[in-house]
């Protein structure tokens, strides 16, 4: 997964099954718009998975323990099978940990099967209204502080921050990582988004690396470790399930815009950033 450095000998594994279907939010830096193959699936109500027994044979030959929910276009929560996904998960993978990587906007919605995760990352770049529009495509910020008080049986809840040029402005992230540390986050990512202009590390002038996590430098904001996550070199690996069925341990966005061509692309072959015309209305879940 660590897409231009990978070679497979990474130690750190863990499982991905992938989710497409409709979506609440509409991100212009989505990574569904890598992804066009996918597009036009949906596995939200598919049961059981398409390739799920094949998925599970590939993590147990990696002794893979951690298996998170992730969306290529839509955000996991949607997903109308989650209960029966976790009792077969629980079943055949020994200590399973279980975790979500969703945007939360319906958490406190689906709490019964919020409750069934183990661990949680919710993307949220920006508490200002405003630039969570403009980045998010729609709705408002979810309530962290609700999703927060019903997540005391989670051994951890991570904060992504996908970076952009909105929420590099105007000392908004700052903003966002006092908020996050006054809500006793832990642990939260700054996310380089793939097929956009790169951003570049934005705590690196200004902060002191205490260690590194995967490749990734962290830094100390408060009592919370902050990050950096480029994609392109972080140090794991993944076995992943899409919702064509296709069980594989490549990461589409590691082959491009184009799914078949088997090309890495580095940012800066996305000068401009990207957003295929399908993408530039908003798709309601």
């Amino acid at each position: 997964m660590g897409c231009l450095n990978s070679d497979k000998n990474f130690t750190h594994w863990f499982g991905n099954i992938h989710f497409s279907g409709p979506c609440n939010r509409s991100c212009y830096f989505c990574i569904g718009q890598h992804m066009m193959a996918l597009d036009p699936l949906d596995n939200l109500s598919s049961w059981p998975l398409r390739g799920i027994w094949k998925f599970v044979d590939e993590c147990l030959n990696h002794n893979i323990h951690e298996i998170n929910l992730t969306g290529s276009n839509t955000d996991p929560l949607l997903c109308q099978n989650i209960g029966k996904l976790n009792a077969l998960l629980r079943t055949a993978i020994p200590e399973l940990v279980l975790g979500v990587r969703t945007n939360g906007v319906v958490a406190l919605n689906h709490l019964d099967d919020w409750k069934l995760f183990d661990k949680a990352s919710i993307s949220i770049p920006s508490f200002d209204e405003a630039i969570y529009e403009e980045m998010m495509g729609q709705g408002v910020t979810p309530r962290l502080e609700e999703i927060l008080a019903n997540s005391s049986h989670m051994q951890s809840v991570k904060i992504n921050i996908v970076l952009g040029p909105e929420n590099l402005a105007d000392n908004d992230l700052a903003k966002t990582l006092d908020r996050l540390s006054d809500l006793g986050i832990k642990r939260t990512n700054l996310r380089e988004p793939y097929g956009q202009p790169h951003l570049g590390d934005p705590l690196a002038k200004s902060a002191v690396e205490v260690k590194r996590i995967y490749g990734m430098p962290v830094y100390l904001w408060g009592q919370m470790e902050v990050t950096y996550w480029d994609v392109h070199y972080v140090e794991v690996e993944s076995v992943n399930l899409y919702a064509n069925g296709r069980v594989s341990a490549d990461y589409p966005i590691t082959r491009g815009h184009d799914a078949l061509s088997g090309s890495v692309l580095d940012q800066s072959h996305f000068p401009g950033g990207r957003v295929s015309p399908q993408w530039q209305h908003l798709r309601l879940g």
